[in-house]
């Protein structure tokens, strides 16, 4: 059995920082939960993580670490990804992508804390379940979690679980998604609006002044994708208003008449180019104020989306390609979901879920952190972009790292050499 008791020298210092946000009884929990949750092979539920943990220590603790003791998970993980945006050396103008989304999850227990109905995807029925807001910051390619949070809905909080939960937490209140995606966005550093060029890509969803608008307080720029039937008020070339147009009747048009033909490269090293055909205009949407908006088809299948930007100088093909990235947060929830225990809590209070939210990001962290660390300073801090394998392959390269510190250990004392080498050998036939 592989027991987690060491933290491997390249993620002491990511560890470290984590720990510093907590008390110190808190700390010796949070780092061995963190490298735990990275490299667990079985659902991340108290009982299978305390399987990879000191036998002696009460499994009662480790409960309570989830679900009683007061450390605040949302500082500890922005503490951490900041540290991570630190070693990559950053630079000036550097581009930052904010992506976010939501996702359901349905689960069993009828008596949790914030449960309402879900349907999730791949799915044909409503059952029972949470919805989780997660924000990712992509830079250089790597994808780096921000925040996460969870959805109470209004009618929960009316409830008795509800009150009691406001009796527990004294500043939980009702958010709808659209307020907690924009608190999300203001608890992003100030300082970034002028230092890098930080851009916000969002969904349909959050196409309305709550979220768009908390991007432009910040003095950042968004892309989200605009519902169908929104109305777009024209500018014309004086920059007056013009004419009033639908823009799903709006965007055929558009493309077919005074559209162009463009190329986007694949999204992985390798893979095929992309053609589509776009076109652009600039007008006044209700809400958003003064927008540039760009009219894509995908030429594979004909489907046109109709993307807004606060950027009126952004170039079409610019705002296209950058788009096109926001579909990495789905890659990386699935991820989350089936490698990392992403909502396979099973706490049946709201703060035992949060902590196991964040802990799923911090372990997807340690996972980002060992990959760049595994592939030097010199590659770490060029502006190229990196390409990291799945979480699955991340995992076994970790777990791999762990025992060999293991068995580096075991050999100055270990009297029969043969023992060690038939580890060795058995750990790298299995990866």
């Amino acid at each position: 059995m592989l027991y987690i008791d060491k933290i491997p020298k390249q993620l002491q210092s990511i560890i470290d920082v984590s720990a510093a946000q907590v008390s110190k009884p808190q700390a010796e929990w949070l780092q061995l939960l963190m490298m735990a949750m990275a490299v667990c092979l079985c659902q991340r539920n108290v009982k299978a993580l305390a399987a990879l943990l000191d036998p002696d220590w009460a499994r009662s603790s480790l409960n309570d670490f989830f679900t009683e003791s007061p450390w605040v998970a949302p500082e500890v993980l922005r503490a951490a990804t900041l540290k991570a945006l630190l070693d990559l050396g950053l630079r000036q103008g550097e581009r930052i992508e904010v992506i976010l989304d939501g996702t359901p999850k349905a689960k069993w227990g009828l008596k949790m804390d914030a449960l309402g109905w879900v349907k999730e995807a791949g799915t044909k029925e409503w059952r029972k379940g949470h919805r989780i807001l997660l924000c990712y910051l992509r830079v250089r390619g790597v994808m780096f979690p921000w925040a996460v949070d969870l959805y109470l809905s209004e009618k929960f909080l009316k409830s008795e679980a509800g009150k009691a939960l406001k009796d527990r937490l004294p500043d939980v209140h009702f958010r709808t998604l659209n307020e907690m995606a924009a608190d999300m966005i203001r608890s992003l550093p100030a300082s970034w609006a002028t230092d890098f060029n930080v851009t916000a890509l969002m969904d349909s969803g959050f196409c309305n002044p709550t979220a768009c608008g908390a991007v432009r307080e910040m003095g950042f720029h968004y892309i989200v994708a605009a519902q169908s039937t929104r109305v777009l008020v024209k500018n014309t070339r004086k920059g007056e208003k013009g004419m009033t147009v639908v823009l799903q009747r709006f965007a055929a048009g558009r493309i077919r008449y005074q559209g162009r033909d463009v190329i986007l490269p694949g999204k992985r090293r390798g893979s095929r180019s992309r053609c589509f055909r776009v076109a652009e205009t600039i007008g006044t949407l209700r809400g958003l104020g003064m927008v540039k908006v760009v009219c894509s088809r995908r030429e594979s299948d004909g489907n046109i989306l109709s993307l807004v930007s606060s950027d009126t100088e952004a170039d079409a093909r610019d705002v296209a390609l950058a788009y096109g990235w926001r579909w990495e947060i789905e890659v990386t929830t699935k991820g989350l979901k089936g490698r990392l225990g992403l909502g396979r809590y099973q706490c049946r209070y709201y703060e035992g879920m949060v902590h196991h939210l964040h802990l799923s990001l911090l372990a997807h962290l340690v996972l980002t952190v060992a990959e760049l660390q595994r592939r030097g300073q010199k590659a770490l801090k060029q502006r190229a972009a990196h390409q990291l394998p799945s979480i699955r392959v991340l995992q076994i390269r970790l777990r791999h790292e762990i025992w060999q510190g293991i068995l580096a250990e075991l050999r100055p004392t270990c009297t029969d050499t043969r023992i060690l080498d038939r580890l060795e050998r058995a750990l790298e036939a299995a990866s």
